[in-house]
């Protein structure tokens, strides 16, 4: 049997707990997270992280509490875990009956590049959590070449920096689903062994380039910055 040519699919979840939730709430849920939805046929990588509380950006999206980034071997393997995973099913009937009212926004992208850092190690208990940087960008110009355009300078510039554990960048999959966000054309996921390495990226030469080199090509960014739970269940990552 050939190999599948369809392209690797980022599943990514934002989930705005129910008000008067709780720190001990949201660790219950990361829990159930993995505990449930780490592991699928198809699924490459599984990272369930918390909001990071500490970045006070303004172009920061931080109206959700948990996070959980899913990686699959493509289109195929995401329908099969969404409708016929039977951990998937247990996950929603659990979490709804002591966490109800849950919200949550749904970001999926293919994956034209899938790139793994020398740096890509679970983070140690004594050693600082790993930061996954997401950013969707709208872009003006919404043309396949533009958008093809636009991946090809932010891997250029965006992808082989110190301390980057993975870089996923592809375009937008709009699969229409009623939690599914559209409003973007590209999503980029960045990896980083640590808060550090992040803040060194955003002082480099090649981050500050990015911008002249893209300039009037985006017109909207959203932004998630959250901490990955340690360590990874999913063998690959």
């Amino acid at each position: 049997m050939s190999k599948s040519t369809s392209p690797k699919m980022m599943h990514s979840t934002y989930f705005s707990l129910s008000m008067g939730s709780t720190p001990a709430l949201r660790d219950s849920y990361m829990e159930a997270c993995s505990a449930y939805l780490s592991k699928s046929e198809g699924m490459l990588s599984f990272w369930v992280c918390k909001l990071a509380e500490d970045m006070f950006r303004l172009e920061n999206d931080r109206n959700f509490n948990v996070a959980m980034n899913q990686v699959f071997e493509n289109k195929e393997m995401f329908d099969k875990y969404n409708a016929n995973d039977k951990e998937h099913s247990q996950f929603v009937i659990e979490v709804n009956r002591w966490a109800p009212g849950t919200g949550r926004r749904v970001y999926d992208s293919y994956l034209s590049h899938l790139i793994y850092g020398k740096d890509n190690k679970p983070a140690a208990p004594e050693q600082p959590p790993r930061l996954m940087h997401s950013i969707y960008f709208s872009l003006t110009d919404k043309s396949a070449a533009s958008i093809k355009k636009f991946t090809d300078i932010c891997v250029k510039y965006l992808s082989e920096h110190p301390g980057t554990c993975v870089f996923a960048i592809g375009e937008l999959a709009n699969l229409k689903r009623d939690v599914s966000i559209a409003n973007y054309d590209v999503a980029m996921n960045i990896l980083w062994k640590s808060k550090n390495d992040y803040s060194n990226y955003l002082k480099s030469k090649d981050h500050d380039a990015f911008f002249p080199a893209t300039k009037g090509m985006v017109s909207d960014t959203y932004i998630f910055d959250s901490y990955v739970a340690e360590p990874p269940l999913v063998s690959g990552i």
